[in-house]
């Protein structure tokens, strides 16, 4: 007698990966014809500082590694963080220098909990959450190298997503998700400044 050993049970988040692998002819990259627009602030009033140079200085380094997914997705936050510095901040003075440092820009996946067993089968869950953070500060200074004052703002959002998403849904979240913590992060900075550095904001 020949004794069968039964296949085991395949992991339901195996098979939507499977299916989803096909409908997708095993594609691996996101759709090229997806296009993002070209996030800008031109449409936000701008600040006109009373120095005359700015610096945007990105301190923020990518771990490139899990779970950090920032430098897979279509707009980084950090990126976005110095599109607003360069298209808001306008040095308007004859003397000293303003200095943007982005201290953090990160996008991060964190796993969910999914239903099991034969449920499972019958439910999409949302399997991932996707937490996007920016924080910088702004520093002025003198013609004399001396510092006249700061102001910080940090922002941060997270959005889920299921688990049958493809990798154009998974795209569309993270630019969706950074383009809206940069604006919450835009407002605040905004605020701070005309707040904290009164005497020099034109």
């Amino acid at each position: 007698m020949i004794a069968r050993c039964p296949a085991p049970p395949m992991n339901r988040r195996l098979f939507l990966s499977m299916a989803a692998a096909g409908l997708a002819a095993g594609c691996a990259q996101p759709d090229p014809t997806v296009r993002f627009a070209d996030l800008t602030f031109t449409g936000r009033q701008p600040i006109r500082l009373d120095v005359a140079g700015l610096e945007v200085v990105d301190e923020y380094r990518m771990p490139l590694a899990d779970p950090n997914v920032e430098h897979r997705a279509p707009l980084a936050p950090s990126a976005a963080a110095e599109r607003w510095a360069r298209d808001v901040l306008r040095p308007a003075g004859r003397g000293g220098r303003a200095v943007v440092r982005i201290t953090q820009g990160s996008l991060t996946e964190n796993r969910l909990k999914t239903t099991g067993g034969v449920k499972g089968w019958f439910t999409v869950d949302q399997a991932e959450r996707y937490d996007a953070t920016i924080a910088a500060r702004l520093d002025l200074y003198g013609a004399d190298g001396r510092a006249l004052g700061n102001a910080r703002a940090e922002a941060s959002r997270f959005q889920t997503i299921a688990e049958d998403a493809t990798l154009n849904d998974r795209q569309r979240l993270w630019y969706a998700l950074v383009e809206a913590t940069v604006n919450d992060f835009a407002a605040s900075m905004e605020r701070a400044i005309r707040e904290k550095l009164t005497p020099y904001v034109l």
